[in-house]
């Protein structure tokens, strides 16, 4: 089995209780790691003094803008955390490899220079943005790494299919082509909140089960970050993954248990469905 596993890098994620899992499940199974890298990136724009700008689009979606010293810093952030996770993993003695794009040739993205966002409720175009959205990716690397038992470890950057540098890249829709390449049978989107909600404020409305089906309503649950989060899903259903799920890294076995049945579990077809909810 290939499983495609990626964690937010916002603050409040839990990263160690996945180290774990991982580095327990390599002597079984294949995953590869994909990963965030907001609250690091936040972190060290203080320290350059560095005010991070977000920007909401006229369909809702929240995004970061990226300058030119922007891009700097998203990329150290970028390769500081995947660095960070091939330490924890390495302390469990399993090998782990950061891929570099602008190195390994993982991923390439096509920049998007120009935003149009909502601001004081006026639509304007803001210019010199350096984030970019996935056009493909590359798995040679990553199964040769696969083949030697190693966890290859994807950053949210991919590299200017025009300008040759690594642009910001969202992470979940990353990990949606990286799964979409590999063939994986399942994506797992890890991040500080339960899954898909009914209601944002309530854990309890859990949406537990949907397939690609049911995407209006799932799109009308979908708030702030969850919207590009879904995205994702739906990104990798399209590239023939038949199973995604948007689970809680924050659990103790936070793998164990989305693979289990918690979460939100979105199929691309399922014969014998559960009603959702």
């Amino acid at each position: 089995m290939i499983g495609v596993v990626k964690i937010g890098g916002a603050i409040g994620n839990a990263l160690e209780p996945l180290m774990e899992e991982l580095a327990s499940r390599t002597t079984t199974e294949h995953w590869v790691l994909v990963h965030g890298a907001s609250g690091v990136t936040d972190e060290l724009c203080r320290v350059c003094n560095v005010e991070p700008r977000y920007v909401t689009s006229p369909s809702g979606y929240r995004s970061r803008y990226v300058g030119e010293v922007e891009r700097a810093i998203f990329e150290a952030a970028s390769y500081s955390f995947s660095a960070h996770c091939a330490t924890l993993l390495a302390m469990k003695g399993t090998p782990a490899v950061p891929l570099r794009p602008d190195v390994a040739g993982t991923a390439f993205a096509k920049r998007k220079e120009s935003l149009r966002i909502v601001s004081e409720g006026r639509q304007m175009i803001l210019r010199g943005n350096y984030s970019g959205t996935v056009t493909r990716v590359d798995p040679k690397v990553v199964l040769k790494l696969l083949g030697k038992g190693c966890i290859p470890i994807l950053p949210p950057l991919a590299m200017d299919e025009a300008g040759g540098v690594p642009l910001d890249v969202d992470g979940d829709r990353l990990g949606a082509a990286v799964a979409g390449a590999l063939g994986s049978q399942v994506l797992v989107i890890l991040s500080n909140v339960p899954g898909l909600l009914r209601d944002p404020s309530d854990p309890n409305s859990l949406i537990a089960e949907a397939t690609s089906g049911d995407w209006d309503e799932l799109e009308s649950c979908a708030e702030g970050n969850m919207k590009r989060k879904l995205l994702a899903c739906k990104e990798a259903l399209d590239a023939g993954v038949p199973h995604v799920i948007l689970a809680d890294s924050r659990l103790s076995r936070p793998l164990s248990a989305a693979l289990s049945g918690g979460g939100t579990h979105i199929w691309r077809t399922r014969p014998s469905m559960t009603q959702t909810g």
